[in-house]
């Protein structure tokens, strides 16, 4: 589906008007150019005036460069969130976005403290990274870095198509 809707844009562009553009391949690498061409499942591409040749197989997406003001660094202005999860509240802090799907928040012992968990997410709302144990987090216990971590990576966020390819943020969960 995808090789069709790159091949649908690329069919689209006039080879005298040359765009910049983002070619993400599907290794995560994201390649900034000018694309020229679609020949034979070839993509023609000039990276700094030179011509590269990228098998249509290894794209994941084309875009058109735009100017995006935000980088999807961690901001600390961004103002804190909440919701409830069961019989906790998850607070999280994400500029842009909302979270959509709580994470399921457990704790099977009586232990207690903050955890602070950084994420990464992507801009399908997807949380790609989750490091617990984030400046603000009041305890070290392993049992509950570790719950709050897989936790966060549980949560889902809004979908982001005009902002960056991915936003980081935190969660924070007191136990």
């Amino acid at each position: 589906m995808k090789k069709y809707l790159i091949l649908l844009l690329l069919t689209s562009l006039n080879y005298s008007v040359l765009s910049q553009h983002f070619v993400i391949l599907k290794n995560g690498k994201k390649l900034e150019c000018v694309v020229t061409g679609l020949k034979h499942d070839t993509l023609e591409i000039y990276i700094d005036m030179q011509l590269q040749k990228i098998a249509i197989k290894e794209v994941s997406s084309v875009y058109f460069a735009q100017v995006v003001e935000y980088d999807g660094k961690l901001v600390n202005e961004t103002p804190e969130k909440s919701l409830k999860s069961g019989d906790y509240e998850v607070r999280y802090k994400i500029k842009g976005r909302q979270m959509i799907k709580a994470p399921v928040i457990t704790n099977a012992t009586e232990k207690h403290g903050r955890v602070v968990v950084k994420i990464e997410v992507d801009k399908y709302g997807n949380v790609l990274k989750a490091e617990s144990g984030y400046v603000g987090s009041t305890t070290s216990d392993n049992y509950l870095l570790v719950k709050a971590m897989t936790a966060a990576k549980d949560s889902k966020f809004n979908v982001s198509s005009k902002g960056p390819i991915s936003t980081e943020g935190i969660i924070i969960i007191e136990y």
